[in-house]
């Protein structure tokens, strides 16, 4: 068991190295990463992501087959370091780290997320213009919001699968129907509403402009609001 871990060692090695690598220029180059950085949970996005591809892109490199039609590349080959059951005991090894992640993940994400579609669902435009002052629509917010909350949602079957059954009686059917659900409604959450967003800023150019306003004066940027409209909501404060 102790051979497998040269491997391992050496693959998560050279990625976190590169991915690392990258993130120290865009620190030194980019004066906005750098400030975003500073926050906590950039930090921490940004180890989850240099975890989810090591793990990633191990599995990837032991699953594909190289020319030979041999599954894994180099010292990740079936006949390489890993032969027979410590070829599968690693390939779950990082089943187990990708999936740890991504359940990380939905549940730091889903909690603001159903917060805010309630929210949405139950509160008048004001309040959640005074809340949420952002440039898209209250239909399109809520689009999204189901589709982030489907990406969470359809991530939790996966994680009973993978940390409950063991891999010999795992079925196919958890991973062939909840990955592609999950990872399509995550994609499709992400993609719509840079859509919606971008075209929102470019139909009122100095939108951007007014979010950040309002943002850091802690004023709405809903012109209703601005108007002498009214600026506290003891309903929704209290949530």
């Amino acid at each position: 068991m102790g051979e497998i871990w040269l491997p391992f060692l050496i693959t998560y090695g050279v990625i976190t190295f590169s991915l690392s690598s990258l993130v120290a220029l865009a620190w030194w180059r980019i004066p906005k990463f750098r400030q975003a950085f500073e926050q906590p949970l950039v930090k921490f996005w940004v180890a989850w992501i240099i975890v989810v591809v090591c793990s990633g892109g191990m599995i990837a490199m032991m699953i594909f087959p190289g020319a030979d039609g041999v599954l894994g590349w180099g010292m990740l080959k079936y006949d390489g370091a890993f032969v027979g059951e410590d070829w599968v005991r690693a390939n779950e090894i990082n089943t187990q780290i990708i999936v740890l992640c991504f359940t990380l993940a939905a549940l730091v994400n889903q909690p603001p997320n159903l917060t805010e579609l309630y929210l949405h669902l139950t509160r008048p435009q004001p309040v959640l213009d005074e809340l949420f002052p952002r440039p898209v629509t209250r239909r399109q917010r809520l689009i999204f919001l189901l589709f982030a909350n489907a990406n969470c949602m359809f991530m939790y079957p996966l994680t009973f699968s993978t940390w409950m059954i063991p891999v010999a009686r795992r079925p196919l059917f958890y991973t062939a129907a909840f990955l592609p659900l999950s990872l399509g409604s995550g994609a499709a959450a992400g993609i719509y509403y840079g859509i919606v967003t971008r075209k929102a800023n470019a139909a009122t150019p100095d939108s951007h402009e007014r979010m950040e306003h309002a943002n850091k004066s802690g004023r709405s940027s809903h012109p209703s609001v601005e108007n002498g409209g009214p600026r506290t909501y003891p309903s929704a404060r209290c949530l």
